[in-house]
């Protein structure tokens, strides 16, 4: 591997990092923020517009994956919209 020393001056310097963090910055704005988790059955239920015991039955059986801690559930958006693709298209995974 061959090494290459090249003189920059400072304000070449500068004038080259600040583009890059513009362009890092820019690229930070352009992803998607990330969605909020679900919390809990009744807003799992309202997410996926059943009813709160069905919404229950689909956790239990292992459709979709969660995290509890205490109390709380928590459900992935994306996860639960890919699980429930699944088992429109009959390809679901326990």
């Amino acid at each position: 591997m061959e090494t290459i020393f090249t003189q920059l001056s400072e304000e070449q310097l500068t004038t080259l990092m600040r583009k890059a963090v513009r362009a890092e910055i820019q690229n930070e704005t352009k992803a998607e923020p990330p969605q909020e988790f679900i919390r809990g059955i009744i807003s799992l239920a309202k997410f996926l517009k059943v009813s709160a015991p069905r919404a229950q039955q689909l956790k239990n059986s292992g459709v979709f994956p969660y995290w509890q801690s205490g109390r709380t559930v928590l459900f992935d958006p994306a996860k639960v919209r890919e699980a429930m693709q699944n088992v429109k298209t009959g390809k679901v995974r326990k």
